[in-house]
């Protein structure tokens, strides 16, 4: 298998489609002097602006985001120039030569705004001011981001202007989505596309269904997974380089001696997932008692090397639980470099089916569910992120319940073209009892990067197949996948429906 190594002239190149594309450009990417036919660098007056100590930072104090921002700005200019810029710590008083990020309340900062429309940003100078501001929070970074990037390249000049646009998709409306009730007796769907455009959709008994319409229909083909493994659930998949496609399995059965065993599995196929052959163990236990094991796979390509992200039980002598993830070494060809990514323990909670992928920004993120401490313990979703893949965050909360004593479990996440996140889960919360089934939920971001997120950058919760607890709404274990043209839904019903897919053209803003 060819490495897929996420280089920083990958992601870069990543970062100019997304700019050429929805006039925004996420990250460090530096604006060029025409960006598509939203963005522009103009110089009004090519005379360089020189940024000293006697300039200040001014931003509104409960704008956190600014805030932040700010503080990263003193270190890049202190880097880039030598400059030891200082906060204005009034926040009401105007310095003769200032910054300003973010939007204040004086008319000098509202006239800015006034011209941005709906999902506007720009950096722009105006004597010995320059103003850093985006209507929305990912057009504020990237405007931030805008204004580094020019400032490294020594293109911060009196009088200049840079524009751009980031078109934000506010929601879904799943009633002009395409709708297939597969009647598949099964759970847990899982959707993938090749890169000669098959797409997947996988569920338990190691089955699987192909389109060839981009998910408009899909067809049965039998999969053979791995001789006499059992209780296959779970799946996974990936298809590197050299067109392997990798498809990740739970096995869990009882042994006639007693207790359980566990196991992550691999099977591989080279012919299109036409046949299957069996690959490789991720992790095996066998627990005497049958009550402790690993759950979950979820592949994808970490620092080069396929991963296995998992939720893993063993460790714990209480009911807590790890996220953890594996890598395949080729030239050993085995599963090792196990890794913590949450620790259970530590949070005091059974961080469980994690889901992850790799941002467009080149940072990692992972979502999990976990305890909720202000909810009895009831499962809410929680998300951390890295930017080396390494180094992992304190998992940050979400998406929580509507309705307390309910849950918010089994989550997924997402990145849409324009680089917004979807969160979905499986919830009680419409129904207000645990014991009355589940249903699909979502959320979108409102763009702000992973590094500033918060349940407050999430819209309110959509359900692509209804939200009651009639035949048609009853479902559990959600999965989403996300093309150019389409954001994909799926779920598995009960009460006589199977696994369950929606097709829901994407709409941003600018549509």
């Amino acid at each position: 298998m060819k490495k897929r190594i996420a280089k920083a002239a990958t992601v870069a190149a990543v970062l100019a489609l997304l700019s050429a594309a929805a006039g925004c450009a996420p990250g460090d990417a530096p604006p060029t002097e025409s960006v598509g036919s939203t963005a522009a660098v103009t110089e009004a007056v090519p005379k360089k602006l020189e940024i000293t100590d006697e300039f200040r930072i001014s931003c509104a104090k409960g704008d956190s985001i600014a805030l932040s921002l700010a503080g990263r700005l003193q270190v890049e200019l202190k880097d880039s120039l030598g400059a030891s810029v200082k906060l204005n710590a009034s926040f009401t008083e105007i310095p003769e030569k200032e910054i300003v990020v973010g939007k204040l309340s004086r008319d000098d900062a509202q006239a800015v705004y006034d011209r941005l429309g709906e999902d506007g940003w720009t950096v722009k100078a105006e004597g010995n001011r320059i103003y850093i501001a985006g209507v929305s929070n990912k057009g504020l970074c990237t405007a931030y981001d805008a204004f580094v990037a020019a400032l490294r390249g020594g293109k911060i000049t009196e009088g200049m202007t840079m524009d751009g646009r980031c078109p934000l998709i506010t929601g879904f409306d799943f009633e002009k989505g395409d709708y297939t009730d597969t009647k598949v007796s099964s759970a847990y769907p899982r959707i993938y596309r090749l890169r000669d455009g098959t797409m997947l959709l996988g569920y338990d008994g190691m089955r699987v269904k192909t389109s060839d319409d981009e998910g408009a229909s899909w067809a049965r083909r039998d999969v053979q997974a791995s001789g006499d493994r059992k209780g296959v659930a779970n799946a996974a998949f990936f298809e590197d380089d050299d067109g392997v496609i990798y498809y990740a399995y739970r096995s869990v059965y009882s042994l006639p001696e007693g207790g359980k065993y566990y196991g992550l599995h691999v099977s591989t196929s080279h012919d299109k997932g036409k046949t299957w052959e069996y690959h490789s163990a991720i992790i095996e236990h066998v627990d005497p008692l049958g009550e402790k094991g690993v759950w979950e796979p979820h592949l994808g390509i970490l620092n080069g090397k396929l991963t296995c992200f998992y939720a893993n039980e063993i460790p714990s002598a209480t009911h807590y639980q790890n996220i953890e993830y594996k890598q395949w070494d080729e030239e050993k060809k085995e599963w090792n470099n196990q890794t913590v990514v949450s620790d259970g323990d530590k949070h005091k909670s059974r961080d469980g089916m994690p889901v992850w992928q790799q941002l467009s920004t080149g940072e990692y993120v992972c979502v999990m569910e976990a305890f909720d401490k202000t909810n009895n313990n009831k499962f809410c979703v929680k998300l951390t992120y890295s930017a080396d893949g390494i180094n992992w965050s304190e998992p940050i909360t979400v998406m929580s319940p509507l309705v307390k004593e309910t849950r918010c479990a089994a989550p997924y996440i997402v990145e849409l073209p324009n680089g917004q996140l979807v969160v979905s889960c499986q919830t009680d919360e419409k129904l207000g009892e645990p014991t009355k089934g589940t249903h699909m939920a979502i959320s979108v971001s409102d763009g702000t990067p992973v590094r500033y997120l918060t349940e407050k950058n999430f819209s309110k919760h959509g359900y692509p197949f209804g939200a009651d607890d009639s035949a048609d709404c009853f479902s559990t274990w959600n999965g989403m996948y996300v093309t150019d043209n389409y954001i994909f839904f799926c779920t598995s019903g009960s009460k006589g429906h199977g696994v369950r897919v929606m097709r829901v053209k994407l709409e941003t803003s600018e549509n």
